[in-house]
């Protein structure tokens, strides 16, 4: 299978360097012309399956692609970006100050969570889940990802055998696409974080990368 997995467009929060989670907030216009750069970029591509986050940022990132394409768009709640509750809105400053030493216990283990979020092994087991129902559902086919750059993260981790804590060492920009070649026992990284699509708009992985 033939898969490009790509990040969503510019929200204000990322702009803002905010914690989003599972907010379902919209696309800035930074993130709406980032859309319609990617839709013109992958324009002459052939895909059998597009499969997008139910949350709007992807969806409005991936729509004016799929209507370039004229092919309709699966959605997959197991796409979303991992959930961190009470966190989603706040700055990373924020929440040092309300919870002290919370971030640095998340970013070091698999198993804490914020209060109403997602543990980090959890949301790694629907990734990996979704990674496989996608491959057997198109195992000779061409699959584009429209997700988050969490997904990304631990997708890479996943794929390349290093552990998940490490999901921070990737550059993960808006609208970035990445090709991967996936077998029913191997995957090959065939191309990261390609932003050529964006011709000088800048890219929110210049300003933040918070989730």
């Amino acid at each position: 299978m033939r898969l490009l997995v790509v990040r969503h467009g510019a929200t204000a929060n990322n702009l803002e360097a905010r914690f989003t989670g599972q907010l379902d907030i919209p696309l800035s216009p930074l993130g709406e012309q980032q859309a319609l750069a990617l839709a013109t970029g992958m324009r002459h591509e052939r895909f059998d399956a597009l499969i997008s986050s139910d949350l709007c940022r992807a969806r409005a990132t991936l729509a004016p692609l799929a209507e370039t394409l004229a092919m309709r768009v699966q959605l997959d709640p197991a796409l979303r970006e991992i959930g961190v509750g009470v966190w989603e809105g706040e700055t990373g400053a924020a929440v040092r100050a309300r919870y002290p030493g919370a971030i640095e216990r998340w970013e070091s283990s698999a198993t804490f969570a914020p209060e109403g979020g997602e543990t980090v092994t959890a949301f790694r087991d629907r990734i990996v889940d979704a990674l496989e129902r996608t491959r057997r559902a198109y195992a000779d086919s061409a699959v584009l990802w429209m997700t988050h750059g969490g997904v990304l993260g631990m997708l890479l981790c996943h794929v390349l055998g290093m552990d998940i804590q490490r999901r921070w060492q990737f550059r993960r920009d808006n609208t970035a696409i990445f090709e991967f070649e996936v077998g029913e026992d191997y995957c090959i990284v065939m191309r990261a974080n390609d932003t050529s699509h964006l011709h000088g708009l800048t890219s929110a992985g210049e300003v933040g990368q918070i989730l």
